[in-house]
């Protein structure tokens, strides 16, 4: 199964996201939303267009914060994976390898520093997409997870050219 991890995508709207990662979406078996859509509208234009699992973040209005939960757990294949916005952390990640063995996950996806972050703690993963709209410290990006039986592929996919904010030329 082919699945797209994005978050922090800061918008209202489905036109202001970056055109690559629309394309890697709409190819996607699932997509995961790891919160801080920012708007109801975005949210309800990802839910009629693809299979979406979602949780809200901090950034996220009233009616994102009814619609969803803070946290998410889905089982695909052999791979149970859950979904936050964010931790307890600044640049450690230690609590949510703990935190994903805390809800009984291999494979935790969360948001809210705006980078791509692959780390592995023992015997699971934490996986932050990055953002693909306001990146910090880090490139436009969102993340292809593919899973097969217990197998779990991570690639970084750089979906526009900014980096921290400002327009750079990269090889897309």
């Amino acid at each position: 199964m082919r699945i797209v991890a994005t978050g922090d995508t800061h918008v209202t709207k489905m036109e202001e996201l970056p055109e690559r990662l629309i394309k890697l979406m709409d190819e996607a078996d699932l997509v995961i939303h790891a919160g801080d859509f920012v708007s109801n509208k975005l949210l309800n234009e990802m839910e009629k267009r693809y299979n979406l699992l979602a949780v809200y973040g901090n950034s996220d209005e009233e009616e994102v914060r009814r619609r969803l939960k803070q946290i998410e757990k889905i089982r695909v294949d052999d791979i149970w994976i859950g979904v936050v916005h964010r931790g307890n952390y600044l640049n450690n990640f230690d609590d949510l390898g703990y935190k994903a063995k805390e809800i009984g996950v291999h494979l935790l996806i969360f948001g809210h520093v705006h980078r791509f972050v692959l780390e592995n703690f023992g015997d699971v993963i934490v996986l932050s997409p990055g953002s693909p709209t306001k990146p910090r410290q880090s490139v436009a990006s969102c993340a292809v997870v593919e899973v097969n039986g217990s197998r779990v592929d991570v690639r970084l996919e750089i979906v526009a050219n900014v980096y921290c904010g400002m327009d750079v030329e990269l090889k897309l």
